[in-house]
């Protein structure tokens, strides 16, 4: 519970009432509030990077958004991270971390959340057509498709 759904393709709709059928058949009743409706309704790009991850992940596992462990979006987004900076290496995906107590360095990942807009953009447009690639369309939405139409 607590999680937000963007409902905007035949198969989030899918996760969705799968979602709220298994709330139902556990708990009897349920309230939804009133939904934002509407492409202009704001988005956070780092929030939609999430949720197409957790999407992209569903895909390519053929299961639903739901049913895509923790696990299985994190290595999601990790993999899109590195799958990204092998195409395109940049120092906004890579960091170096130091261990405290031994000074062992070893590099990792940095956090979506710290990139700038200019830099997680360039990430979701090689997202978007990648997926693309794959057969699935990942709509934009947001902060995002501002950005997307200024730039065109």
């Amino acid at each position: 519970m607590g999680e937000a759904w963007t409902v905007n393709s035949d198969h989030t709709e899918a996760s969705f009432i799968g979602h709220v059928k298994r709330l139902r058949a556990e708990h009897g009743y349920l309230t939804f509030p009133a939904p934002r409706v509407g492409e202009e309704r704001s988005l956070p790009q780092n929030a939609l990077l999430h949720a197409w991850a957790r999407e992209y992940a569903a895909y390519l596992l053929k299961k639903t958004g739901e049913d895509v462990t923790k696990g299985e979006l994190a290595g999601m987004k990790r993999t899109i991270k590195l799958r990204y900076n092998a195409d395109h290496p940049n120092n906004f995906i890579i960091h170096e971390i130091v261990d405290p107590f031994t000074k062992n360095t070893k590099q990792d990942v940095t956090s979506s959340g710290d990139w700038k807009t200019g830099e997680l953009y360039m990430v979701m447009e090689w997202v978007q057509r990648t997926a693309a690639n794959d057969g699935l369309i990942l709509e934009s939405k947001g902060q995002y498709e501002k950005l997307k139409r200024k730039s065109q």
